[in-house]
């Protein structure tokens, strides 16, 4: 039977790019290694891959070459895509110091895996964050210095990491980075008014800053202006936020707060219902449904406010139950998945996943490398997901106890919204007492560069996220 054209059109491409069958290693461990040089400057990673372990498997330690295979290694298995197994490679030709010469690129090799999905475990905990690396080129240095610090700062070492803090150039971005680990530290201390003056030193350095820094920086400051009852503040560094890093579910709740705190209820719905895109569906966070009941209830929109409310036991309902039930923690599908999009379980969920795509791209690559690297390859990603796994069942037991505390938290929240909306209904269209002035509902002319919509059915919010809720206001002053 004739396959398919595409399933043809597919192989031959493959074919061409990659050729079919298994790489032939030279047999004698110096050809292999001259074989191994050649492949890679010809843009063959797979053979240099195949012929570099050929000869790495036939070598010692010893060996003059073992390290400068190891990085034909390393440097071939990024460009398959396999990010986890050239940072081992990288990391064991760093660890062996026997090649000097390689050591600033075997750095610079651990410095990219540390850009994705990685085990920091190995690379930054068990080497990076500890190890002795003098001699480097001071970006290099810099790089270090600072990874050691921010791990001496993260296990409440502040001298030790003022100590490697020091040492960073002036005016580079990882004294920057540096800068904002010390704000973070006077913000844990509750010194406010002098990590607001270094947050507001740094974003004054405008585009040397790297922009994730920026990002950062601006994000504390808005933070620290909503801690301070400046709202206005808060709402100015998060819109500037959401131009830089559209997109991100988290700042359009922290600006839907911060903008119910300024009494602005029909943009602090706008905001929730951006939140209902598609493009937000991974957002975990069951105080969003408590918030919207709470800026209906204060438009005296009774009846959306009730809906609204309840809407925490259809998005959460099964994660509850299975809490009330004593279902243990790992063992609740919808508590597992839901925790494993929290901030804290994302980078170890992230690995995870990458070390399953990347060892399906083994088993694709198993032919063509041979029955040798590819078992050795099995073997190395075999081992990083079991370890990831525990790791990442480890740190979803404490995610999971954060993420009860803030279901139960915003149920007992709904509880109370309902009872106070029956209460309401029985007293009248009465703002609740303490409520901020509300913002005047927005003004429609006909023209301009304004639009109003009605929705009806589904709607897309992704590239909508500046929405307004012009909601009527039910309240008698």
């Amino acid at each position: 039977m004739r396959a398919p054209l595409p399933l043809l059109l597919a192989f031959s491409v493959g074919c061409a790019l990659s050729g079919c069958g298994a790489v032939q290693v030279p047999a004698e461990r110096e050809d292999a290694f001259t074989a191994a040089v050649a492949a890679q400057r010809a843009g063959r990673p797979v053979e240099a891959m195949a012929a570099a372990y050929g000869y790495v498997r036939e070598a010692t330690v010893d060996d003059p070459r073992y390290d400068r295979a190891l990085r034909l290694l390393a440097l071939a298995a990024e460009d398959l895509g396999l990010r986890h197994a050239a940072s081992l490679w990288f990391l064991e030709v760093a660890r062996g110091r026997r090649a000097p010469a390689l050591l600033p690129e075997a750095i610079r090799g651990l410095q990219r895996a540390l850009q994705g999905p990685h085990d920091a475990d190995a690379l930054v905990t068990g080497y990076l964050a500890v190890a002795d690396i003098p001699g480097l080129p001071e970006d290099l240095q810099g790089f270090v210095d600072f990874q050691q610090g921010l791990h001496a700062a993260r296990q409440g070492l502040d001298d030790w990491a003022d100590t490697r803090f020091a040492r960073l150039p002036p005016g580079s971005q990882w004294a920057d980075r540096a800068e904002y680990v010390r704000a973070v530290r006077l913000v844990s201390v509750r010194a406010l008014p002098a990590a607001r003056a270094l947050l507001e030193r740094l974003l004054a350095r405008g585009e040397v800053l790297p922009r994730d820094l920026a990002l950062d920086v601006r994000r504390s400051l808005a933070r620290l202006d909503l801690h301070a009852g400046d709202f206005s503040s808060a709402i100015e560094h998060f819109r500037l936020l959401q131009a830089e890093a559209p997109g991100d579910p988290e700042l359009l709740l922290e600006m839907a707060w911060a903008h119910y705190q300024a009494g602005d209820t029909r943009r602090t719905l706008g905001l929730l219902l951006a939140l209902d895109a598609p493009i937000y569906s991974d957002l975990i966070a069951p105080d969003r449904f408590l918030l919207e009941a709470l800026a209906l209830r204060r438009l005296c929109q009774f009846s959306p406010a009730r809906a609204a409310a309840v809407r925490l036991d259809e998005a959460h309902g099964a994660a509850l139950r299975d809490l009330y039930a004593g279902v243990p923690a790992l063992r609740s599908p919808s508590l597992r998945v839901a925790a494993r999009r929290r901030p804290e379980v994302k980078p170890l969920s992230d690995l995870a996943q990458a070390l399953e795509a990347e060892a399906a791209r083994v088993e694709a690559l198993a032919t063509r490398m041979g029955p040798a690297l590819a078992e050795h390859l099995r073997a190395l990603y075999g081992h990083g997901r079991a370890v990831t796994a525990r790791r990442l069942d480890a740190h979803l037991r404490t995610a999971i106890d954060g993420l009860s505390e803030e279901l139960l938290a915003a149920e007992e929240g709904v509880g109370l919204v309902l009872h106070e909306l029956g209460v309401a209904l029985l007293r009248g269209r009465r703002r609740p007492l303490g409520a901020p002035r509300e913002a005047p509902p927005p003004a429609f002319a006909p023209g301009g560069a304004q639009a109003v919509f009605r929705f009806a059915g589904e709607f897309w919010t992704d590239e909508l996220d500046d929405l307004v809720v012009h909601a009527e206001d039910r309240c008698i002053e």
